[in-house]
């Protein structure tokens, strides 16, 4: 009995310290990976000066660490991912300055390049706190065998945008919270000319030529409906989109002829603009004086919450040299007060649970905090070419080249081809 109780004994004694030195409280017992002087390269989306407060604080504690950030855009980031992998232990060595060692890794990446991710070593991060600590979404970055691939740091989910003072002068006093509100709320907005053409619009929605969120507000509202992405029964989302710019039908709002949506909102012209996060200092810089606001995006009636967008979590590619390292500051990166001070340097908030209620009286972050905890991710075989295929299925039925089951047949099989 003795024996048995030293040897449990000894037990904790060995997790405890594995545990401390993971997460870096002893240093003298890290490994020589863990406490050497290192450089970590890390890829990013935002600017630099978002990080900087947060590097210094943890270099306090560890001052061998150093941060050499790159920001990267969603257009060059998995070419300039897949080509430094690929030279990984040929012309370019792991730990090497150009090897990544952490990466703000988009979700609509997860499942092409998701085998390229180290789990978090799992006495430092675990299943269960993806769990339990973040939202929903978060937990797209755990692998069927219970392995965190990454830990969220921000989303982008879609939302609605709308002019407070368009709304007024047509007598609306609310933003719309269903699908056919925002209908009647475009139809009774939208003006036209003696010859039909739209002076101000109600909503952009119907084209993907000068709509940027074409795809997303179509991948959005399959999500909310529960029909399968470009499969049986998905007729109905796209209809409904596909009216409002159809100049024979009542419901039109929108048109190929105007300017990008996004341009046409910040003019004062457009009512409604589906976007996300992240436009909105863009929006509020270039007008001034607009008078804007966000809320939730519409829902369909008697039906569970959803939106849709990207999450981007921090992760540790396999190929880095630092993993040890990396994924200790992740961990650091990601906790409550970290998240939360990164959130509000890039107008955006954090995504773990034991924060967002902090944002419930603010007007705006209040309404990103609820459209977090309702994002939904639908896992893309190829985020650009699932993008280009849904952008072309909007423009062959509203331009008319295409009916809608011919249409969804070329979708789908350009799909099974990704």
């Amino acid at each position: 009995m003795r024996i048995q109780l030293i040897v449990i004994g000894v037990a904790l004694v060995l997790a405890v310290i594995a545990v401390l030195v993971l997460t870096g409280v002893l240093p003298g017992l890290r490994d020589r990976e863990a406490g050497r002087e290192a450089v970590l390269n890390m890829w990013g989306f935002k600017q630099e000066d978002a990080l900087q407060e947060i590097i210094g604080k943890y270099r306090e504690n560890h001052p061998n660490i150093s941060l050499n950030y790159s920001k990267k855009t969603l257009e060059n980031f998995e070419s300039g991912l897949l080509n430094v992998l690929a030279r990984v232990g040929k012309d370019l060595p792991a730990g090497q300055a150009g090897v990544p060692d952490i990466v703000v890794f988009p979700s609509s990446y997860l499942k092409k390049h998701g085998d390229k991710l180290s789990s978090a070593p799992p006495l430092l991060i675990t299943e269960r706190e993806v769990s339990q600590q973040y939202i929903d979404a978060a937990y797209n970055f755990v692998t069927p065998k219970k392995e965190v691939l990454g830990l969220s740091f921000y989303a982008e989910p879609l939302l609605l945008y709308w002019n407070k003072d368009l709304f007024s002068q047509n007598f609306i006093t609310l933003p719309p919270a269903t699908w056919d509100e925002f209908l009647a709320s475009a139809q009774k907005i939208t003006k036209k000319d003696n010859l039909g053409n739209i002076l101000i619009s109600g909503a952009a929605i119907g084209r993907s030529v000068n709509i940027k969120n074409a795809a997303l507000i179509l991948e959005t509202l399959w999500l909310q409906s529960g029909e399968k992405i470009v499969g049986e029964n998905a007729e109905s989302a796209l209809r409904f989109i596909a009216d409002f710019a159809n100049p024979r039908k009542t419901a039109q709002s929108w048109s190929g002829a105007l300017p990008e949506a996004k341009d046409f909102f910040i003019a004062g012209k457009l009512a409604m603009y589906l976007g996300i996060p992240e436009e909105f200092n863009e929006i509020k810089e270039k007008n001034p004086h607009l008078n804007f606001s966000v809320s939730p995006l519409p829902q369909l009636q008697n039906s569970a919450p959803a939106t849709s967008g990207a999450l981007y979590a921090l992760a540790s590619p396999k190929a880095s040299a630092k993993q040890t390292q990396a994924w200790q500051f992740i961990k650091f990166l990601a906790d409550a007060e970290n998240s939360q001070a990164y959130g509000k340097a890039i107008n955006n908030v954090s995504l773990r649970r034991d924060v967002l209620p902090i944002y419930q009286s603010d007007s705006v972050k209040s309404v990103f905090a609820k459209s977090v905890l309702n994002l939904k991710l639908w896992p893309k075989p190829d985020p650009q070419k699932t993008g280009k295929i849904f952008e072309e299925l909007i423009e062959n039925i509203s331009s008319g080249k295409m009916i809608i089951g011919e249409a969804l047949d070329k979708a789908e099989s350009q799909l099974s081809q990704l």
